[in-house]
């Protein structure tokens, strides 16, 4: 029986390299709205693509929850899926609100941010922005 407290990210899997090639396909944005109210857009240019999260709380609305992930494992599978970007030449910004808070994959370029996560993958390009994301989507979790 799979552990469920554990993420199964390899880079070397074709399904997951495939996924992330075909986000290069579209070109264009697209903007989800949950009962009327803006949640989240994607913006699609290429090799780069931005989420921009505008309800943080919609990543906590399944009935069950069960993550029961520590911190570190959430980190190595953000190192695992920002290094599968890179090898395929792609960015995704998680945005807050329309302002940067992460970047992985291909044009991260951390400096502070390699000390926290170990990689040179993840970027965060603001700690307010990533810090109130998190609290928001943690509140989520909490209710």
């Amino acid at each position: 029986m799979p552990d469920k407290n554990k993420l199964k990210i390899e880079e070397d899997d074709p399904a997951i390299n495939s996924l992330v090639s075909m986000l290069k396909l579209p070109k264009g944005k697209i903007n989800i709205q949950i009962d009327n109210k803006p949640s989240f857009s994607l913006d699609f240019r290429h090799d780069k693509v931005s989420i921009d999260v505008k309800d943080a709380t919609i990543f906590n609305m399944s009935e069950e929850n069960g993550d029961d992930l520590g911190i570190f494992e959430k980190i190595k599978a953000v190192k695992k899926v920002a290094q599968v970007l890179d090898n395929n030449n792609l960015t995704i910004s998680i945005l807050r609100k329309g302002k940067k808070a992460i970047s992985l994959g291909k044009d991260a370029s951390p400096t502070l941010s390699r000390l926290l996560t170990g990689s040179d993958d993840i970027q965060i390009d603001s700690v307010r922005q990533a810090a109130k994301l998190g609290k928001v989507m943690k509140k989520s979790e909490d209710d």
